[in-house]
């Protein structure tokens, strides 16, 4: 499937690491064998990358993801470089490993940070998602001493700061919480169910909590909250259309064909070794170490990835970072 040749990407993800401290049950990054860390690019293969792609795009915004991506120390070297180009820099973090970065990232090149978190209410639900009998509290106080320096320091750059949750059979009842949370500290939120709807089978759900047949009824009724506080006010970033596809998802999965996948008409995606990808979940379409970004994007390769997308029947298209 050849594609227009003024069409560009509008949604830019950068990995920088794959490395990271969380044993997350919706993520096998961290499982990476520590010998590919070796092969990660180095902060001035990064800085060639970002050149080469603001010369093709002009200015554009990309976020900066893992694995963690704060376990590199160049991060902020790379988001300044960035910057300075004139681009516009956003960073998702699980938030472990900032407590003595706070300084350095109120006042960096930073636009957005997001920090995963799946409840508020209940720890153990955040911490049994994460791996880790530390990760709620020490994400928490992450958030929450991040933002108090971005209301109450008058020398910095202000920063937008989001919650991202993935939505599981164990944290439905966090919806609300995790709302009025946001809410009371002048934050985003972002909802996400787990790829391809995994989470939501009648079996053994993907966080090893049994629901049986009401899981369906429990879920419907959680995504119903979404819409409801969203309408109410409440600081909700995905947009109505995104959850009545949600409802869609888990009520008729069979009818989320009917939307189209448009990640190979928008999305780049870099991984730590210079791989370029249009769809995260297939076959790379060349390395950017190699080869200029639009000569990829306009490729044979890339062309066939598209083709591949269009038969593609996952469920994966309703990410926050595909649905648009």
């Amino acid at each position: 499937m050849a594609i227009a040749k003024d069409k560009k990407p509008i949604s830019f993800s950068f990995n920088n690491t794959e490395r990271c401290q969380s044993r997350c049950i919706t993520c096998n990054g961290w499982k990476t064998p520590a010998k590919m860390q070796e092969d990660e690019l180095t902060i001035d293969e990064w800085k060639k990358i970002l050149f080469n792609l603001h010369e093709w795009m002009g200015n554009y915004q990309f976020i900066i993801s893992g694995g963690e991506p704060f376990l590199r120390d160049d991060i902020f070297e790379m988001a300044e470089y960035a910057s300075s180009l004139g681009d516009t820099v956003n960073v998702v973090t699980n938030g472990l490993a900032i407590p003595d970065k706070l300084e350095w990232l109120v006042n960096s090149a930073f636009t957005n940070i997001t920090f995963s978190l799946n409840a508020v209410d209940n720890p153990d639900i955040h911490n049994t998602s994460r791996g880790r009998d530390d990760a709620f509290k020490r994400t928490m106080d992450s958030i929450q001493n991040l933002n108090h320096l971005n209301k109450y320091r008058k020398d910095h750059k202000w920063k937008n700061i989001f919650l991202s949750t993935v939505v599981m059979p164990s944290n439905l009842s966090e919806i609300r919480p995790i709302a009025e949370f946001c809410k009371t500290e002048g934050i985003g939120v972002s909802y996400q169910l787990m790829d391809n709807g995994d989470a939501f089978s009648t079996a053994v759900a993907a966080d090893s909590q049994i629901y049986g047949t009401d899981i369906k009824t429990a879920a419907l009724a959680a995504i119903d909250e979404m819409i409801k506080l969203k309408q109410e006010g409440y600081p909700i970033c995905n947009g109505y259309s995104q959850l009545k596809a949600f409802k869609v998802l888990i009520d008729t999965p069979e009818e989320i064909q009917n939307i189209q996948c448009m990640v190979g008409e928008n999305n780049f995606a870099i991984d730590p070794y210079g791989n370029c990808r249009i769809c995260f979940c297939m076959r790379p379409i060349g390395n950017l170490k190699e080869s200029l970004p639009q000569d990829l994007w306009f490729s044979k390769e890339a062309d066939e990835v598209r083709e591949e997308i269009l038969n593609c029947k996952m469920n994966c298209r309703l990410l926050n970072c595909n649905f648009k």
